[in-house]
């Protein structure tokens, strides 16, 4: 059985080095926090990997959203004392085998530790070229099963309806 696949977003780092989602932030962190999720959700579906959303808050502790109703597509939010960055170096830190885990962040100090504990690291404009990936593959995805299906579709009733 292989392992599973992890892709931790450091949100809103990735959100500020983004032109497009930076430019409509405006006090909409919300908003922006979506327009993130729904661009890497490609990666999710067409890929079959785990995706969460690593959040600043002001929270006394960790708190988790599943925004799309699926567990293996969460909004983490972190506790105030430990920040995104915390969040991120303790998970792959925990994780049993960090190969298995991508974190997106423009921060070099959040890539270097990640790297150095086993786990890719990953600029959010690899993380756009990955999303782009994904996208292409499942439109090619559904339109050959569009094509598959509809060669298979073959009316067999024989019906009269001569009265």
């Amino acid at each position: 059985m292989a392992n599973e696949r992890y892709l931790l977003i450091d949100a809103y780092n990735v959100i500020c080095a983004t032109a497009e989602l930076r430019e409509q932030m405006h006090g909409q962190l919300d908003t922006v926090r979506d327009l993130l999720a729904e661009r890497v959700r490609s990666i999710h579906d067409a890929e079959g990997i785990r995706v969460a959303l690593i959040l600043d808050s002001r929270n006394d502790r960790l708190e988790v959203e599943y925004p799309y109703g699926k567990k293996t597509f969460e909004y983490l939010y972190a506790p105030a004392a430990l920040t995104a960055d915390g969040v991120i170096e303790r998970i792959v830190r925990r994780a049993p085998d960090p190969g298995d885990v991508t974190v997106v962040s423009n921060d070099n100090l959040v890539r270097e530790a990640v790297r150095s504990s086993g786990a890719i690291a990953l600029r959010p404009e690899e993380l756009y070229e990955w999303t782009d990936a994904c996208e292409r593959k499942l439109v090619q995805d559904a339109a050959r099963r569009n094509r598959d299906n509809a060669s298979q579709f073959k009316n067999s009733l024989e019906i009269d309806l001569d009265l």
